[in-house]
Protein backbone atom coordinates (compact mmCIF):
# COMPACT_ATOMS: atom_id res chain seq x y z
CA UNK A 1 0.00 0.00 0.00
CA UNK A 2 1.81 3.04 -1.00
CA UNK A 3 1.52 5.73 1.68
CA UNK A 4 0.03 8.80 1.00
CA UNK A 5 1.03 12.38 1.49
CA UNK A 6 0.86 12.90 5.19
CA UNK A 7 -1.29 15.08 6.31
CA UNK A 8 0.02 14.71 9.85
CA UNK A 9 3.05 13.46 11.91
CA UNK A 10 1.71 12.13 14.62
CA UNK A 11 -1.04 9.77 15.10
CA UNK A 12 -2.15 8.21 18.41
CA UNK A 13 -4.65 5.78 18.39
CA UNK A 14 -6.33 5.08 21.89
CA UNK A 15 -7.80 2.09 22.24
CA UNK A 16 -5.95 0.49 19.70
CA UNK A 17 -6.11 -3.32 20.82
CA UNK A 18 -9.44 -3.21 19.21
CA UNK A 19 -9.60 -4.90 15.90
CA UNK A 20 -10.80 -2.49 13.25
CA UNK A 21 -8.45 0.19 14.88
CA UNK A 22 -5.23 -1.76 15.60
CA UNK A 23 -5.40 -2.71 11.28
CA UNK A 24 -6.05 1.12 10.49
CA UNK A 25 -2.41 1.80 12.87
CA UNK A 26 -0.47 -0.44 11.26
CA UNK A 27 -1.70 0.62 7.69
CA UNK A 28 -0.41 4.38 9.19
CA UNK A 29 2.57 3.41 9.51
CA UNK A 30 3.27 2.34 5.81
CA UNK A 31 2.87 6.71 5.55
CA UNK A 32 5.75 8.18 4.90
CA UNK A 33 6.88 10.61 7.57
CA UNK A 34 3.93 9.48 9.96
CA UNK A 35 4.53 8.50 13.69
CA UNK A 36 2.09 6.16 14.91
CA UNK A 37 1.44 5.66 18.97
CA UNK A 38 -1.47 3.90 20.70
CA UNK A 39 -2.64 3.46 24.80
CA UNK A 40 -5.15 0.78 25.30
CA UNK A 41 -6.84 -0.10 28.95
CA UNK A 42 -5.07 -3.26 29.21
CA UNK A 43 -2.00 -5.03 27.76
CA UNK A 44 -3.50 -7.65 25.36
CA UNK A 45 -2.31 -10.36 22.45
CA UNK A 46 -3.25 -7.33 19.94
CA UNK A 47 -1.07 -4.39 21.52
CA UNK A 48 2.03 -7.07 21.98
CA UNK A 49 1.68 -8.16 18.24
CA UNK A 50 1.62 -3.98 17.43
CA UNK A 51 4.67 -3.49 19.66
CA UNK A 52 6.88 -6.07 17.42
CA UNK A 53 5.90 -4.17 15.07
CA UNK A 54 6.89 -1.11 16.03
CA UNK A 55 4.25 0.51 17.33
CA UNK A 56 4.37 1.85 21.17
CA UNK A 57 1.68 1.29 23.22
CA UNK A 58 0.98 2.55 26.85
CA UNK A 59 -1.04 0.78 29.15
CA UNK A 60 -3.64 3.25 30.71
CA UNK A 61 -5.52 6.62 29.79
CA UNK A 62 -3.74 9.80 30.08
CA UNK A 63 -3.49 13.33 28.45
CA UNK A 64 0.83 12.60 28.35
CA UNK A 65 0.36 10.27 25.39
CA UNK A 66 -0.26 13.71 23.81
CA UNK A 67 2.91 15.00 23.71
CA UNK A 68 3.51 16.07 19.90
CA UNK A 69 0.66 14.40 18.46
CA UNK A 70 -1.70 16.25 15.97
CA UNK A 71 -4.61 13.70 15.84
CA UNK A 72 -5.90 11.90 18.12
CA UNK A 73 -7.89 8.40 16.62
CA UNK A 74 -10.57 7.21 18.38
CA UNK A 75 -13.51 3.98 18.46
CA UNK A 76 -16.91 5.57 17.74
CA UNK A 77 -18.10 4.13 20.98
CA UNK A 78 -15.49 6.36 22.88
CA UNK A 79 -17.56 9.43 23.10
CA UNK A 80 -20.92 7.44 24.00
CA UNK A 81 -19.27 5.27 26.78
CA UNK A 82 -16.49 7.42 28.43
CA UNK A 83 -17.10 11.28 26.97
CA UNK A 84 -14.90 12.68 29.70
CA UNK A 85 -11.90 10.19 29.31
CA UNK A 86 -8.39 12.34 29.50
CA UNK A 87 -7.19 11.66 26.25
CA UNK A 88 -10.29 12.59 24.65
CA UNK A 89 -10.88 16.06 26.83
CA UNK A 90 -6.72 17.01 26.59
CA UNK A 91 -7.14 16.48 23.04
CA UNK A 92 -10.23 18.67 22.37
CA UNK A 93 -9.12 21.65 25.02
CA UNK A 94 -5.46 21.30 22.92
CA UNK A 95 -7.33 21.85 19.52
CA UNK A 96 -6.15 18.27 18.32
CA UNK A 97 -7.80 16.92 15.18
CA UNK A 98 -10.59 14.12 16.59
CA UNK A 99 -11.09 11.15 14.02
CA UNK A 100 -12.45 8.02 14.33
CA UNK A 101 -10.88 4.79 12.85
CA UNK A 102 -13.12 4.89 10.22
CA UNK A 103 -12.35 8.51 8.91
CA UNK A 104 -8.70 8.12 9.00
CA UNK A 105 -9.16 4.41 6.83
CA UNK A 106 -11.33 6.59 4.57
CA UNK A 107 -8.31 9.38 4.27
CA UNK A 108 -5.43 6.49 4.08
CA UNK A 109 -7.33 4.67 1.04
CA UNK A 110 -8.87 7.39 -0.69
CA UNK A 111 -7.20 7.28 -4.37
CA UNK A 112 -7.63 3.64 -4.70
CA UNK A 113 -9.86 1.29 -6.29
CA UNK A 114 -12.17 0.22 -3.76
CA UNK A 115 -14.10 -3.03 -2.64
CA UNK A 116 -16.72 -2.86 0.14
CA UNK A 117 -18.25 -5.72 2.04
CA UNK A 118 -21.15 -5.15 3.65
CA UNK A 119 -24.37 -6.14 5.48
CA UNK A 120 -25.92 -7.52 8.50
CA UNK A 121 -24.67 -11.26 8.59
CA UNK A 122 -21.43 -12.75 6.67
CA UNK A 123 -19.62 -9.20 5.60
CA UNK A 124 -16.23 -10.75 7.20
CA UNK A 125 -16.38 -13.79 5.97
CA UNK A 126 -17.03 -12.66 2.83
CA UNK A 127 -14.22 -9.69 3.18
CA UNK A 128 -11.78 -12.50 4.26
CA UNK A 129 -12.55 -14.78 1.16
CA UNK A 130 -12.85 -12.05 -1.20
CA UNK A 131 -9.12 -10.77 0.50
CA UNK A 132 -7.44 -13.74 0.07
CA UNK A 133 -9.06 -15.24 -3.32
CA UNK A 134 -7.49 -12.08 -4.97
CA UNK A 135 -4.22 -12.13 -3.30
CA UNK A 136 -4.36 -15.82 -4.42
CA UNK A 137 -4.91 -14.25 -7.92
CA UNK A 138 -2.02 -12.10 -7.89
CA UNK A 139 -3.71 -8.70 -7.84
CA UNK A 140 -1.90 -7.92 -4.36
CA UNK A 141 -4.74 -6.52 -2.13
CA UNK A 142 -4.76 -4.36 0.81
CA UNK A 143 -6.87 -5.54 3.15
CA UNK A 144 -8.22 -4.29 6.31
CA UNK A 145 -11.23 -7.17 7.60
CA UNK A 146 -13.09 -7.21 11.42
CA UNK A 147 -12.15 -10.30 12.19
CA UNK A 148 -8.21 -12.10 12.09
CA UNK A 149 -7.57 -14.11 9.28
CA UNK A 150 -5.18 -17.07 10.26
CA UNK A 151 -3.57 -17.06 6.51
CA UNK A 152 -2.59 -13.23 7.60
CA UNK A 153 -1.78 -14.08 10.84
CA UNK A 154 -3.73 -10.43 11.36
CA UNK A 155 -7.00 -8.57 10.49
CA UNK A 156 -5.10 -6.57 7.82
CA UNK A 157 -2.97 -6.96 4.61
CA UNK A 158 -0.92 -4.10 3.12
CA UNK A 159 -0.16 -4.83 -0.35
CA UNK A 160 1.51 -2.62 -3.24
CA UNK A 161 -1.81 -2.27 -5.82
CA UNK A 162 -4.41 0.06 -6.23
CA UNK A 163 -7.09 -2.51 -4.90
CA UNK A 164 -7.84 -2.57 -1.20
CA UNK A 165 -10.66 -4.50 0.23
CA UNK A 166 -12.56 -3.83 3.33
CA UNK A 167 -15.33 -4.74 5.85
CA UNK A 168 -17.59 -1.22 5.39
CA UNK A 169 -19.83 -1.63 9.02
CA UNK A 170 -22.80 0.28 9.08
CA UNK A 171 -23.20 1.78 12.79
CA UNK A 172 -22.32 5.40 13.58
CA UNK A 173 -22.99 5.80 9.94
CA UNK A 174 -19.12 4.47 9.41
CA UNK A 175 -19.70 3.19 6.01
CA UNK A 176 -19.86 6.57 4.68
CA UNK A 177 -16.38 6.98 4.60
CA UNK A 178 -15.67 4.89 2.48
CA UNK A 179 -16.28 5.54 -1.62
CA UNK A 180 -15.78 1.95 -3.15
CA UNK A 181 -16.25 1.40 -6.64
CA UNK A 182 -17.72 -2.11 -5.84
CA UNK A 183 -20.26 -2.64 -3.10
CA UNK A 184 -21.03 -6.46 -1.26
CA UNK A 185 -24.32 -6.62 0.10
CA UNK A 186 -24.70 -9.61 1.94
CA UNK A 187 -28.30 -9.11 3.69
CA UNK A 188 -30.39 -6.51 5.30
CA UNK A 189 -32.40 -6.52 8.00
CA UNK A 190 -32.85 -4.47 11.44
CA UNK A 191 -29.99 -4.15 13.33
CA UNK A 192 -28.44 -1.33 15.66
CA UNK A 193 -31.01 -0.10 18.05
CA UNK A 194 -29.08 1.79 19.61
CA UNK A 195 -28.12 3.90 16.85
CA UNK A 196 -31.00 3.47 14.19
CA UNK A 197 -34.03 4.48 14.62
CA UNK A 198 -36.12 1.92 12.86
CA UNK A 199 -35.62 -0.34 9.84
CA UNK A 200 -36.10 2.50 7.60
CA UNK A 201 -33.37 4.81 8.89
CA UNK A 202 -31.11 1.55 8.82
CA UNK A 203 -32.31 1.19 5.21
CA UNK A 204 -31.65 4.76 4.40
CA UNK A 205 -27.75 4.54 5.71
CA UNK A 206 -27.27 2.03 3.04
CA UNK A 207 -29.09 4.04 0.79
CA UNK A 208 -26.78 6.75 1.44
CA UNK A 209 -23.55 4.26 0.92
CA UNK A 210 -24.54 3.58 -2.63
CA UNK A 211 -25.37 6.47 -3.59
CA UNK A 212 -21.14 8.01 -2.53
CA UNK A 213 -19.64 5.35 -4.37
CA UNK A 214 -17.02 6.14 -6.51
CA UNK A 215 -18.77 6.76 -10.14
CA UNK A 216 -16.05 8.93 -11.36
CA UNK A 217 -12.99 6.64 -10.90
CA UNK A 218 -10.88 5.55 -14.06
CA UNK A 219 -11.02 2.16 -13.37
CA UNK A 220 -11.12 -0.72 -15.48
CA UNK A 221 -14.22 -2.13 -13.20
CA UNK A 222 -17.65 -0.05 -13.66
CA UNK A 223 -19.29 0.69 -10.36
CA UNK A 224 -20.39 -2.71 -9.55
CA UNK A 225 -23.41 -3.43 -6.61
CA UNK A 226 -23.32 -7.21 -5.50
CA UNK A 227 -26.81 -8.13 -3.78
CA UNK A 228 -28.21 -11.49 -2.18
CA UNK A 229 -31.49 -11.54 -3.63
CA UNK A 230 -32.54 -14.07 -0.86
CA UNK A 231 -32.50 -10.72 1.65
CA UNK A 232 -35.57 -9.32 1.18
CA UNK A 233 -33.75 -6.11 2.72
CA UNK A 234 -31.33 -6.23 -0.15
CA UNK A 235 -34.91 -6.27 -2.64
CA UNK A 236 -35.52 -3.21 -0.51
CA UNK A 237 -32.42 -1.34 -0.89
CA UNK A 238 -32.85 -2.36 -4.76
CA UNK A 239 -36.17 -1.08 -4.91
CA UNK A 240 -34.79 2.31 -3.75
CA UNK A 241 -32.13 2.46 -6.19
CA UNK A 242 -34.06 2.19 -9.43
CA UNK A 243 -32.35 5.38 -10.41
CA UNK A 244 -28.71 4.52 -9.53
CA UNK A 245 -26.77 4.53 -12.53
CA UNK A 246 -24.17 1.81 -11.47
CA UNK A 247 -24.53 -2.13 -12.45
CA UNK A 248 -26.10 -4.26 -10.60
CA UNK A 249 -25.36 -8.38 -10.10
CA UNK A 250 -27.66 -10.48 -7.93
CA UNK A 251 -26.40 -13.85 -6.40
CA UNK A 252 -29.45 -16.58 -4.58
CA UNK A 253 -29.20 -19.50 -3.42
CA UNK A 254 -31.78 -22.01 -5.25
CA UNK A 255 -34.78 -23.26 -3.37
CA UNK A 256 -33.51 -21.67 -0.64
CA UNK A 257 -36.46 -21.95 1.54
CA UNK A 258 -36.72 -26.20 1.08
CA UNK A 259 -32.80 -25.96 2.19
CA UNK A 260 -32.43 -23.53 5.26
CA UNK A 261 -35.02 -22.37 7.91
CA UNK A 262 -35.61 -20.13 9.47
CA UNK A 263 -35.44 -17.40 7.27
CA UNK A 264 -34.93 -13.70 7.98
CA UNK A 265 -38.51 -12.93 7.93
CA UNK A 266 -39.43 -15.71 10.31
CA UNK A 267 -36.99 -14.14 13.16
CA UNK A 268 -38.14 -10.41 11.39
CA UNK A 269 -41.52 -10.20 11.74
CA UNK A 270 -41.48 -6.80 12.12
CA UNK A 271 -40.06 -6.26 8.63
CA UNK A 272 -43.63 -7.86 6.90
CA UNK A 273 -45.31 -5.17 8.68
CA UNK A 274 -43.56 -1.77 7.93
CA UNK A 275 -45.00 -0.95 4.31
CA UNK A 276 -41.64 -1.96 2.82
CA UNK A 277 -41.48 -5.34 1.00
CA UNK A 278 -40.66 -4.94 -2.73
CA UNK A 279 -44.00 -5.28 -4.84
CA UNK A 280 -42.65 -3.31 -8.25
CA UNK A 281 -40.14 -5.69 -10.84
CA UNK A 282 -36.68 -5.39 -8.97
CA UNK A 283 -33.37 -4.37 -11.48
CA UNK A 284 -31.45 -7.03 -12.65
CA UNK A 285 -30.25 -5.95 -15.91
CA UNK A 286 -26.75 -7.82 -14.70
CA UNK A 287 -26.23 -11.29 -14.47
CA UNK A 288 -27.40 -13.42 -11.51
CA UNK A 289 -25.09 -16.12 -9.81
CA UNK A 290 -27.29 -19.02 -8.59
CA UNK A 291 -26.10 -21.43 -6.35
CA UNK A 292 -27.60 -25.16 -6.75
CA UNK A 293 -27.57 -28.44 -6.11
CA UNK A 294 -26.82 -27.74 -2.68
CA UNK A 295 -25.80 -30.18 0.11
CA UNK A 296 -25.69 -29.30 3.48
CA UNK A 297 -26.39 -32.51 5.78
CA UNK A 298 -22.94 -33.80 6.32
CA UNK A 299 -21.00 -31.80 3.95
CA UNK A 300 -21.34 -28.27 2.74
CA UNK A 301 -21.28 -28.42 -1.37
CA UNK A 302 -22.96 -26.34 -3.94
CA UNK A 303 -22.70 -25.83 -8.02
CA UNK A 304 -22.72 -22.51 -9.38
CA UNK A 305 -24.13 -21.14 -12.60
CA UNK A 306 -24.56 -17.97 -14.38
CA UNK A 307 -27.79 -16.10 -15.32
CA UNK A 308 -28.02 -13.76 -17.90
CA UNK A 309 -31.63 -12.98 -17.06
CA UNK A 310 -33.18 -13.99 -20.40
CA UNK A 311 -34.99 -16.67 -19.00
CA UNK A 312 -32.12 -19.10 -19.77
CA UNK A 313 -31.00 -22.15 -17.46
CA UNK A 314 -27.70 -20.57 -17.13
CA UNK A 315 -23.67 -21.65 -17.57
CA UNK A 316 -22.04 -23.35 -15.13
CA UNK A 317 -18.98 -21.71 -13.63
CA UNK A 318 -16.76 -24.47 -13.10
CA UNK A 319 -17.88 -27.77 -13.91
CA UNK A 320 -17.55 -29.57 -10.32
CA UNK A 321 -19.06 -28.68 -7.23
CA UNK A 322 -17.65 -27.00 -4.98
CA UNK A 323 -16.95 -27.97 -1.21
CA UNK A 324 -16.69 -25.65 1.39
CA UNK A 325 -14.73 -26.59 4.99
CA UNK A 326 -17.57 -23.96 6.68
CA UNK A 327 -20.89 -25.57 7.73
CA UNK A 328 -24.01 -23.81 6.30
CA UNK A 329 -26.27 -22.60 3.51
CA UNK A 330 -25.41 -19.29 4.78
CA UNK A 331 -21.51 -19.71 3.78
CA UNK A 332 -22.75 -20.74 0.37
CA UNK A 333 -24.02 -17.32 0.19
CA UNK A 334 -20.97 -15.96 1.39
CA UNK A 335 -18.60 -17.92 -0.51
CA UNK A 336 -20.68 -17.12 -3.71
CA UNK A 337 -20.90 -13.52 -2.56
CA UNK A 338 -16.58 -13.08 -3.02
CA UNK A 339 -16.67 -15.01 -6.35
CA UNK A 340 -19.15 -12.84 -8.03
CA UNK A 341 -17.02 -10.14 -6.41
CA UNK A 342 -13.89 -11.76 -7.63
CA UNK A 343 -15.20 -12.70 -10.77
CA UNK A 344 -15.58 -8.80 -12.03
CA UNK A 345 -11.91 -8.45 -11.41
CA UNK A 346 -11.36 -11.36 -14.06
CA UNK A 347 -9.73 -13.49 -10.95
CA UNK A 348 -9.11 -16.43 -13.03
CA UNK A 349 -12.21 -19.33 -11.88
CA UNK A 350 -9.48 -22.55 -10.78
CA UNK A 351 -7.87 -19.98 -8.26
CA UNK A 352 -10.70 -18.22 -6.87
CA UNK A 353 -12.54 -21.88 -6.05
CA UNK A 354 -9.21 -23.39 -5.11
CA UNK A 355 -9.10 -20.57 -2.35
CA UNK A 356 -12.89 -20.39 -1.00
CA UNK A 357 -12.80 -24.73 -0.24
CA UNK A 358 -9.66 -24.25 1.65
CA UNK A 359 -10.48 -21.51 3.51
CA UNK A 360 -11.54 -22.72 6.90
CA UNK A 361 -12.96 -19.23 8.48
CA UNK A 362 -11.58 -16.53 10.62
CA UNK A 363 -11.21 -16.80 13.95
CA UNK A 364 -14.23 -16.68 15.79
CA UNK A 365 -16.24 -17.42 12.66
CA UNK A 366 -17.09 -21.23 13.69
CA UNK A 367 -14.04 -21.78 15.06
CA UNK A 368 -13.43 -25.18 15.57
CA UNK A 369 -11.45 -24.81 19.09
CA UNK A 370 -11.45 -28.63 20.38
CA UNK A 371 -12.37 -31.87 19.28
CA UNK A 372 -11.98 -34.83 21.77
CA UNK A 373 -12.88 -36.75 24.79
CA UNK A 374 -13.31 -34.38 28.12
CA UNK A 375 -13.73 -35.34 31.31
CA UNK A 376 -16.96 -34.23 33.25
CA UNK A 377 -18.06 -35.54 36.83
CA UNK A 378 -16.25 -38.12 37.15
CA UNK A 379 -17.08 -39.93 33.17
CA UNK A 380 -15.13 -39.15 29.82
CA UNK A 381 -17.33 -37.96 27.27
CA UNK A 382 -16.45 -38.53 23.78
CA UNK A 383 -17.00 -36.83 20.36
CA UNK A 384 -16.73 -33.38 21.68
CA UNK A 385 -16.57 -30.47 19.77
CA UNK A 386 -16.27 -26.60 20.98
CA UNK A 387 -17.40 -23.99 18.42
CA UNK A 388 -16.97 -20.14 19.24
CA UNK A 389 -18.81 -18.21 17.59
CA UNK A 390 -19.22 -14.40 16.98
CA UNK A 391 -23.22 -14.68 16.36
CA UNK A 392 -25.32 -12.23 18.94
CA UNK A 393 -28.18 -11.70 16.32
CA UNK A 394 -31.20 -13.76 16.34
CA UNK A 395 -30.62 -14.53 12.61
CA UNK A 396 -26.97 -15.28 12.51
CA UNK A 397 -27.44 -17.64 15.97
CA UNK A 398 -30.21 -19.60 14.24
CA UNK A 399 -27.96 -20.08 10.68
CA UNK A 400 -24.74 -21.11 13.07
CA UNK A 401 -27.31 -23.63 15.19
CA UNK A 402 -28.68 -25.25 12.29
CA UNK A 403 -25.40 -25.36 10.51
CA UNK A 404 -23.92 -26.94 13.35
CA UNK A 405 -26.59 -29.69 13.52
CA UNK A 406 -26.61 -30.65 9.90
CA UNK A 407 -23.24 -30.93 9.61
CA UNK A 408 -22.34 -32.54 12.94
CA UNK A 409 -24.65 -34.57 13.80
CA UNK A 410 -24.56 -37.88 12.74
CA UNK A 411 -28.33 -38.52 12.15
CA UNK A 412 -30.39 -35.75 11.36
CA UNK A 413 -34.71 -35.71 10.77
CA UNK A 414 -36.27 -32.51 9.35
CA UNK A 415 -39.50 -31.82 7.94
CA UNK A 416 -39.80 -28.89 5.41
CA UNK A 417 -39.75 -25.75 6.96
CA UNK A 418 -38.70 -26.68 10.02
CA UNK A 419 -35.61 -26.41 11.90
CA UNK A 420 -32.80 -29.64 12.09
CA UNK A 421 -33.66 -32.20 14.54
CA UNK A 422 -31.11 -34.59 16.26
CA UNK A 423 -32.29 -38.33 16.47
CA UNK A 424 -28.77 -39.26 17.91
CA UNK A 425 -27.20 -39.38 21.05
CA UNK A 426 -24.80 -36.51 20.07
CA UNK A 427 -26.77 -33.29 21.63
CA UNK A 428 -26.03 -29.48 20.49
CA UNK A 429 -25.56 -27.41 23.64
CA UNK A 430 -26.08 -23.45 23.13
CA UNK A 431 -23.84 -21.14 25.46
CA UNK A 432 -24.72 -17.86 25.19
CA UNK A 433 -23.49 -14.11 26.10
CA UNK A 434 -26.27 -11.33 24.97
CA UNK A 435 -24.46 -8.44 23.43
CA UNK A 436 -25.74 -5.11 24.35
CA UNK A 437 -28.78 -4.28 26.61
CA UNK A 438 -30.55 -2.66 23.76
CA UNK A 439 -29.81 -5.43 21.30
CA UNK A 440 -30.93 -7.64 23.78
CA UNK A 441 -34.36 -5.72 24.76
CA UNK A 442 -35.19 -4.83 20.70
CA UNK A 443 -34.89 -8.39 19.46
CA UNK A 444 -36.27 -10.36 22.89
CA UNK A 445 -39.25 -12.13 21.46
CA UNK A 446 -36.88 -13.01 17.96
CA UNK A 447 -33.76 -14.29 20.66
CA UNK A 448 -36.52 -16.72 21.87
CA UNK A 449 -37.03 -18.53 18.55
CA UNK A 450 -33.59 -18.51 17.76
CA UNK A 451 -31.81 -21.24 19.80
CA UNK A 452 -35.07 -23.71 19.00
CA UNK A 453 -32.06 -26.37 17.43
CA UNK A 454 -30.29 -26.41 20.74
CA UNK A 455 -31.04 -29.27 22.69
CA UNK A 456 -29.80 -27.39 25.96
CA UNK A 457 -29.39 -23.56 26.01
CA UNK A 458 -27.19 -21.68 28.65
CA UNK A 459 -27.57 -17.91 29.15
CA UNK A 460 -24.81 -15.59 30.37
CA UNK A 461 -24.56 -11.86 32.06
CA UNK A 462 -25.34 -9.71 28.91
CA UNK A 463 -22.11 -7.92 27.43
CA UNK A 464 -22.68 -4.45 27.98
CA UNK A 465 -19.72 -3.24 25.03
CA UNK A 466 -20.30 0.27 24.04
CA UNK A 467 -23.45 0.94 26.34
CA UNK A 468 -24.13 1.62 29.90
CA UNK A 469 -26.54 -0.49 32.38
CA UNK A 470 -29.27 1.54 32.97
CA UNK A 471 -31.45 -1.10 33.94
CA UNK A 472 -33.21 -1.95 30.57
CA UNK A 473 -32.84 -5.44 30.45
CA UNK A 474 -31.82 -7.89 32.81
Amino acid sequence: MPGQQAKTTHIHFMGIGGQGISAVAQMATQVEGQTVTGCDRQASATTRALEKVGIPVQIGHSAEHLEGVDTLVISPAVPALDPQNVELVAARERGLRVVTWQELLGELIAGKCLLSVSGVHGKGTITAMLSLMLTDAGFDPTCEIGAVVPRFGANYRIGKSEYVVNEADEFNHNFWHYHPRLVVVSSIEFEHPEFFADYEAYLAAFEHFIRGMDMQGQWKLPPTLIVNRDSEGCMDLLARLQDWSGRVLTYSVKGLQEVQMPAESALQPEMAQAGVIVEQPIRTEGATFEAYDVKLDGETSFRVRVQDGQGAQGKDLIDRAISLRLPGVHNIQNALAALVAARTLDADVATIVKTVEEFSGNRRRFDIRYEGTLHIDGRDVANVMLVDDYAHHPTAIALTLEAARRRYSSDVQREPGKNARNTSTRRLIAVYQPHMYSRTKSFFEQFLQAFDTADVVIIADIFPARERDTGLVS
